[in-house]
């Protein structure tokens, strides 16, 4: 399963922080651990502090620790080393939160509303009114050294036209830090998500009376020593991806032979070679297995992904920070009927900052999906994102965003193209209360006809923060 949907989300610009090097992993998705992903890619959307409303259809689950970045929301930092930038009172539209001893609590709730023409996100689909619940709490520490953190949030979207299923989410997100000696430190995460499978998704159980759901689970443990001219980091994970099996007409549709762990390690090398430049090399191996070693089509897709890359990280902050990088990566299957698929990839994320007022951020990923299909390995999914941000008020922000997805399956020779763009505002009124529109435009075309779709959408958004 995969996304081909995503929203636009509104931000309030700050100047960029300057940061750590801190290295996001070759991310994963929901049902695709294994694929390989750009520093920052797997976050498509500007920061998520303000009203976002993402694809509760997705199956894609993003873990990653990204370059550290500005929270406009809470005034402090992200990444695999966060720190505290500000006191939230010194910007008098970022909300407070609540102390309890030495960790804040910020809790949230967002609520939408909107009209889509497309609400299935899929061919056929017709328009309906919109309408979505998004509660969150969020629990920081507050400490010198050392970092711990939990965010629990989900959401649902329903929709008024009577024929389309609604849309759950539920995510819950855990991290810590422990700083060691002689700048080493350790990153502990895990998680939970919960969505339900998108109707364009090509692995969809075809028939179902309504969308199955998909469970993710990760974990990760890393070690990162980012001061002096050597910076290196080494990485070990887990992500489990367990699929429920849909119904049609009182029949049960397995699809217990989609579920899957990922076991995988990464390693970073990289060299100082000056304020701003790190160059680096990396490698990384992943080996999935699946609960059931053959599926339901008689073939054993368990297999290994094997990536590497050769780049440059940047941190010219407040006014550039990423990082680029060339690769190579290839993922295999156990069975000798379905071929490998392989490519030479470009990944990356570049934050720009010309002025104190506006952001541009540019993203490229690539990553390869797991696929049902008898005849296919699975498919190699190209994709690329420019957005902006602009602070035409200190508290009103103007953004837009526009995105390509390219993605070619291995065997059946099909290939997707999904094109998105969108417009926002967002009108902060004091700490507590933002107001938010968004317009939204995405037209899908394939090699096979059937699947072509396109949709239009607008909502306004309300959000209630402590």
């Amino acid at each position: 399963m995969r996304i081909h949907r995503f929203s636009l989300s509104v931000v309030v610009l700050v100047a960029a922080a300057g940061t750590a090097f801190a290295q996001t992993p070759l991310a994963g998705t929901a049902d695709n651990p294994l694929a390989l992903r750009g520093t920052l890619a797997a976050e498509a959307t500007l920061p998520a502090d303000t009203a976002e409303a993402t694809d509760a259809a997705s199956g894609r689950v993003i873990r990653q620790q990204p370059l550290a970045s500005a929270d406009p929301v809470d005034d402090t930092t992200t990444g695999s080393v966060p720190r505290r930038l500000a006191a939230p009172e010194g910007d008098p539209y970022a909300p407070l939160g609540i102390r309890s001893g030495d960790f804040i609590v910020y809790p949230s709730v967002t609520v939408s509303a909107g009209y889509t023409s497309n609400a299935a996100a899929a061919a056929g689909g017709t328009g309906s009114a919109t309408a979505t619940v998004s509660p969150e709490i969020a629990i920081r520490s507050d400490w010198a050294e050392n970092e711990a953190n939990l965010t629990v949030g989900g959401s649902y979207e329903a929709f008024l036209d009577g024929t389309t299923a609604g849309k759950p989410t539920v995510n819950v997100d855990a991290n810590g830090r422990i700083d060691g000696q002689n700048g080493w430190a350790v990153a502990v995460a895990g998680g939970y998500g919960f969505e339900t499978q998108s109707l364009s998704d090509p692995n969809f159980p075809a028939g179902v009376d309504s969308p199955p759901g998909v469970h993710n689970l990760t974990g990760s443990v890393e070690a990162d020593r980012s001061t002096g001219p050597a910076v290196v980091q080494v990485e070990g994970l887990v992500d489990r991806t367990i699929y429920e099996n849909g119904t049609s007409g009182g029949l049960v549709v397995p699809q217990g032979d989609r579920t899957n762990t990922v076991f995988g390690a990464r390693a970073r090398l990289g060299y100082r070679t000056g304020a701003s430049l790190v160059p680096f090399i990396e490698a990384e191996i992943r080996r999935r297995a699946y609960d059931q070693t053959v599926d339901d089509n008689g073939l054993m897709r368990s297999g290994y992904l094997q990536a590497y890359r050769v780049g440059l990280m940047v941190d010219r902050a407040p006014v550039l920070s990423g990082e680029v990088a060339v690769g190579y990566l290839r993922a295999s299957v156990d069975d000798p009927a379905l071929a490998a698929l392989a490519a030479f990839v470009i990944d990356g994320s570049l934050e720009w900052s010309p002025s104190a007022l506006t952001l541009v951020r540019l993203n490229a990923a690539t990553s390869i999906n797991p696929s049902t299909d008898p005849a296919s390995s699975g498919s190699l999914v190209h994709d690329a994102s420019l957005q902006f941000a602009y602070n035409w008020r200190r508290n009103v922000t103007l953004s837009g965003t526009a995105s390509l997805s390219h993605e070619r399956f291995q065997g059946t020779g099909q290939v997707d193209r999904d094109y998105k763009a969108g417009l926002a505002a967002t009108w902060k009124a004091n700490r507590s209360f933002y107001v938010s529109g968004r317009l939204e435009h995405e037209w899908l075309t394939s090699t096979d006809a059937g699947r072509n779709f396109s949709s239009n959408a607008a909502f306004v958004e309300i959000k209630l923060q402590r």
